[in-house]
């Protein structure tokens, strides 16, 4: 596989990274949308794309495989509801209040999941390139598609909860190095199948967790509820799309 297609084909993937994440810091306006998209990206990232591959990549297909999902899941929960995600300045609350405490949803936590998933993308491309440049082509263009996804979801999950543009587009351009990082790693130390089958499970759990009870009950209102769910359906759309294309 030539040096030079294998650095082109990085380059267009992590600038597919960079203008999805521009697209919210343009249209800031329309940041609720933008949200709901993430959040329906990340539901069907999980249920499409990281459960089949982790549960196909090493752990098979038993119910051991989905106990990583189901055990990520429920910490994440754990840690959100203890609020060490969600951490107070008066500290934890010796009894249970009478009403319970308001939270913005995960947005950061959300957005480093996403930059680990970045690298665990780059660590695909490299395993691409191991092969011929026609599949190292067809990946890249399939991930371009993915990481515009990416991009986006990041930079919506900062905005949209009054982090600063600044901070947001750290995390989106952390985004793309993770990409290069990942694919560097995995073209010199290859991954073995089981660690990083786990590695997407894992991930898959927390990222259902922000998607399913996060995301969508905190922004859901009585207004606009045809336009949130067409935003959410488009989110997890591309995402089909994009494992169709990657797994025809």
């Amino acid at each position: 596989m030539p040096v030079t297609l294998m650095a082109l084909l990085v380059a267009a993937v992590a600038l597919a990274t960079l203008l999805g994440g521009a697209l919210p810091l343009r249209f800031e306006r329309h940041g609720r949308l933008f949200l709901f998209f993430s959040a329906g990206a990340l539901i069907a990232l999980a249920l499409i794309e990281l459960i089949p591959e982790g549960t196909k990549g090493g752990h098979g297909p038993e119910a051991p495989s989905m106990i990583l999902v189901a055990g990520a899941f429920l910490a994440t929960m754990l840690l959100d509801k203890l609020h060490v995600l969600h951490p107070h300045e008066h500290g934890m609350d010796a009894a249970c209040p009478p009403t319970e405490h308001e939270h913005p949803p995960l947005a950061m936590h959300g957005a480093i999941g996403l930059i680990i998933h970045s690298a665990v993308d780059g660590l695909a491309l490299a395993a691409a390139g191991r092969g011929s440049a026609a599949a190292a082509v067809a990946v890249a263009v399939a991930l371009s598609a993915h990481k515009f996804a990416d991009g986006l979801t990041t930079v919506s999950l900062v905005i949209a909860h009054h982090h600063r543009r600044p901070q947001a587009l750290r995390l989106l351009v952390a985004n793309a190095v993770a990409l290069v990082a990942g694919f560097a790693l995995g073209m010199a130390v290859p991954l073995g199948e089981d660690e990083l089958a786990g590695l997407l499970l894992v991930m898959a759990g927390f990222f259902l967790y922000l998607g399913a009870t996060d995301l969508i009950p905190t922004l859901a209102t009585t207004r606009c509820r045809k336009r949130d769910v067409f935003a959410t359906a488009v989110g997890m759309a591309l995402i089909a799309v994009v494992a169709l294309l990657i797994h025809p």
